[in-house]
């Protein structure tokens, strides 16, 4: 196993970091443009953190009150919704991720060739047939 394959400790702290700051961004990204036309259909989910961009794209359409609504600003608006929502939901996702993350010191520490050769240990193992999914056991003596 390379040394050098895991991230360095601090990792955790710097990557959920990093997806706070882009969910914060894309969010206010959104918030600005629910205040810019706030009759646009679906403007105010806008306002929602995470949520609010997948809500806003369930009422597209132009507004009541806009009579130069055209398809190209409805298409335009789904458009910029989905990558704002794409945007917040990746950003929530690599802050999960750093909760997951293996740096390198908190990998397990392998062990010795030695210590395994000379104890017995029986754990479960899958077993997959054709026609059937199971549980077994499968050891070393």
């Amino acid at each position: 196993m390379d040394p050098g394959a895991y991230p360095p400790d601090g990792t955790r702290g710097n990557l959920f970091l990093a997806g706070a700051v882009t969910t914060g961004v894309w969010y206010g990204a959104a918030l600005s443009f629910s205040y810019l036309w706030p009759d646009a259909p679906g403007a105010k989910d806008l306002r929602i953190p995470i949520a609010g961009p997948w809500l806003a794209l369930a009422d597209t359409g132009c507004a009541d009150r806009d009579p130069n609504c055209s398809t190209f600003m409805v298409v335009l608006r789904a458009i910029l919704t989905t990558i704002d929502a794409v945007g917040q939901a990746g950003g929530v996702l690599v802050m999960a991720e750093s909760a997951f993350l293996t740096t390198a010191a908190s990998k397990p520490a392998a062990p010795s060739p030695s210590a395994t050769s000379k104890r017995a240990s029986i754990r479960p193992a899958p077993v997959l047939t054709d026609s059937a999914l199971g549980l077994g056991l499968v050891g070393s003596f």
